[in-house]
């Protein structure tokens, strides 16, 4: 064998040792308890540790974040639980005032504090302050000043003030209080129709006295008013279609002209009214300086309207029998009229009873009226320049047509009214 062929066979007796030797040494692992580790976690022992050792992870990595939000404070329990507590301060006419609640979630402490915020914008703080004026004192002040109400509304606010409910603080009404007392005068036979002018007007003096300072949650006066249309406890007044029949004003005419105790002119007014479609309250304010004989109309002040309560004046065409009556009246005084209509309907529901005439009112005169135009055929628009109505809409309530015609012709009693006060 040659000295190549032994160094060839030197070098593969290399190569196949160096291939049969690991390249690492394998080092032992020492023997770990794994069997008893996983059993240790699993005991119930081992668990509350586990829990609170997550806790105790859990706060400092929320402490580790820096919270910072407007108004709301976090806090955390000693047990890891968390909590949002939403605060807003104001001063307010030099005091101190707050509003705060606590919350689990801090989107419900956001939701509430953006809201409060904004009520705040809108309507000022809520300062919760209990003030010792009653009702009864904001209806004294109300009478006392501002402009003159009308004489139901007087009378209604006047039996509030007198009443217990009278005596209720206004800072501290409630919308369940205002429900009790409406309910209250239901029961002592009052109809829906007339608890409603006396809430009404209630809660007209309410948002006057707030107007001007006074501390009364005005939203509770609203809400109840709502609450009480609702459940109709409340109702509109009904409309009327009631017109007298000729032989029922006969009765009672003749028992007015028979009464010689009566001084005030009670024919010659329900005479009137018929023929000029005027309120009883308003042709006791005719005067003579408001007259215009050659355009035959006059100016009625103070006529009523939904909204306008004062200075409402306006010029209202006079039929030619009305202004026959006009004509016919002494002048006396001032007014055409010079007598108080509080006397006047005494007087006729006094004879109105006396005859036997039911559900007769003085003011159905002037549906009468009204309606008498309408079958007359004269067109609504001149009929509104008679009553002083603004549209026909308003017109329509008042006008109860039966027939065509003029029933009040040749009507004895024009004739008489105008024989005797000529005389």
């Amino acid at each position: 064998m040659t000295k190549s062929d032994d160094s060839t066979l030197k070098t593969l007796a290399e190569i196949t040792a160096a291939r049969a030797k690991p390249a690492f040494e394998t080092i032992p692992e020492p023997e770990l308890p794994l069997a008893a580790t996983y059993l240790e976690k699993a005991t119930p022992q081992a668990q509350p540790e586990l829990k609170k050792a997550k806790a105790k992870r859990k706060t400092v990595v929320d402490e580790d974040v820096t919270f910072d939000e407007p108004n709301i404070t976090r806090r955390i329990s000693k047990s890891g639980h968390v909590t949002y507590m939403v605060q807003i301060r104001r001063r307010v006419e030099g005091k101190q005032y707050s509003l705060s609640n606590t919350f689990g979630h801090l989107r419900n402490a956001k939701n509430w504090r953006n809201k409060r915020l904004l009520e705040i914008e809108v309507d000022g703080f809520p300062i919760q302050v209990i003030s010792e004026t009653t009702i009864a004192d904001v209806i004294r002040d109300r009478l006392a000043r501002g402009k003159q109400v009308g004489r139901s509304a007087k009378q209604n606010l006047e039996f509030i003030r007198e009443s217990e409910f009278g005596d209720t603080k206004v800072s501290t009404l409630t919308q369940k209080q205002l429900y009790d007392f409406a309910d209250l005068l239901l029961a002592g036979e009052r109809s829906p129709q007339t608890v409603a002018g006396y809430m009404v007007h209630l809660a007209a003096t309410l948002k006057w006295a707030k107007r001007r300072g006074a501390l009364i949650p005005i939203a509770v006066v609203i809400d109840a008013m709502e609450v009480l249309w609702e459940d109709e406890l409340l109702a509109r007044s009904e409309e009327r279609d009631r017109r007298p029949e000729l032989e029922e004003l006969d009765k009672i005419l003749k028992a007015i002209v028979a009464n010689r105790r009566q001084k005030i002119p009670v024919a010659t007014i329900m005479v009137f009214a018929i023929f000029s479609a005027r309120r009883l309250g308003e042709i006791c304010r005719l005067r003579w300086e408001d007259l215009n004989i050659s355009e035959s109309r006059v100016l009625v002040r103070e006529m009523k309207h939904p909204r306008k309560k004062k200075k409402n004046n306006v010029w209202c065409d006079l039929p030619p029998e009305a202004l026959k009556i006009i004509l016919s009246m002494p002048r006396t005084s001032e007014f055409i009229f010079p007598y108080n209509p509080r006397s006047v309907g005494t007087a006729f529901r006094r004879h109105r009873d006396k005859v036997g005439v039911i559900d007769l009112r003085f003011h159905d005169l002037r549906h009468e009226a009204i309606s008498r135009l309408s079958e007359m055929g004269m067109l609504q628009s001149f009929v509104a320049k008679t009553s002083g109505h603004k549209g026909e809409s308003c017109l329509e309530r008042y006008t109860h047509v039966e027939k065509s015609g003029d029933k009040y012709v040749d009507w004895p009693w024009l004739a008489f009214i105008l024989n005797t006060n000529g005389s």
